[in-house]
């Protein structure tokens, strides 16, 4: 299989999962301005969920610039990362059912670390896949900002248990560090 289908394929799923996170939004109980900032609280989870989806797939993107061959188990790490995201719109629905619960706070960034840790295996599949690459093994392996995207996460998740209310704004502060994706593939794009 070539690359660019499986990039194709994630480049037509992230937007579905986008369009079902607006579509769970709802209306307004009155067309007014009051009841639209009555909304203020669903419409602030839509917009972290939606940019988190965003970093990523930008993220999926940029990676795969580098990459010259794919195999079964790129293939394999990939279709767990869409499985994951494709839950960012249920468990925005439970953060807006009742967004000062702790299991929707917990819920939402355990969402986050398995999320992580999807494109951690996505990444080392690439690795394997591309291990001859220098280029790419250079900018990819030994890459430190996800795992501490990963302790973050954690971190977040235990911070929940003190003030559960942190769960969503904590995942999304936490995603701040990948609006800027790798560098090192960046340094090597130019070199190319």
């Amino acid at each position: 299989m070539q690359k660019n289908r499986l990039e194709a394929f994630t480049d037509a799923i992230v937007p579905i999962i986008m369009t079902v996170l607006v579509l769970e939004l709802g209306m307004p109980k009155t067309s007014t301005w009051q009841g639209f900032w009555a909304m203020r609280e669903q419409l602030l989870a839509y917009a972290i969920s939606f940019f988190l989806l965003a970093i990523v797939w930008g993220n999926h993107h940029h990676m795969f610039q580098l990459v010259q061959t794919i195999n079964g188990l790129v293939i394999w790490a990939n279709t767990i990362l869409l499985f994951f995201l494709s839950f960012v719109p249920f468990a925005t629905e439970i953060v807006n059912d009742d967004p000062n619960s702790l299991f929707s706070s917990q819920l939402y960034t355990l969402l986050f670390i398995c999320i992580n840790l999807a494109w951690n295996f996505l990444r080392v599949s690439l690795l394997r896949a591309n291990r001859h690459h220098q280029v790419l093994v250079a900018a990819l392996a030994h890459e430190p900002k996800s795992l501490i995207t990963l302790a973050a996460f954690v971190g977040v998740f235990l911070l929940t248990f003190v003030w559960h209310e942190f769960g969503m704004i904590g995942t999304f502060l936490v995603m701040m560090l990948w609006i800027m994706p790798y560098k090192r593939i960046e340094e090597a794009m130019k070199r190319l």
